[in-house]
């Protein structure tokens, strides 16, 4: 995912831009790593990434700059209460 992937140190600094925050949550192998990593690339991800992850992109909204950070809970439903 290239520079998609935010470290834990990234996730929390703060930000010039203002930040959108967005969980995706969902059964086992459905497909969130693969949207996720489709919304970030626009390409299609064939290996499964059972652990999820946290990843940024910069968008713009009504013109203004936002910083969308996106994570991908893997796992158990137990383990993706946020």
């Amino acid at each position: 995912m290239l520079n998609s992937f935010v470290n834990s140190q990234e996730w929390t600094l703060s930000r010039s831009v203002p930040d959108l925050r967005l969980g995706i949550v969902g059964s086992l192998s459905s497909g969130k790593s693969a949207l996720v990593h489709r919304y970030l690339t626009g390409s299609y991800m064939q290996e499964e990434s059972p652990e999820g992850g946290r990843f940024k992109k910069e968008i713009s909204v009504d013109g203004h700059s936002h910083l969308l950070l996106i994570r991908d809970e893997g796992g158990s439903p137990e383990s993706q209460r946020l």
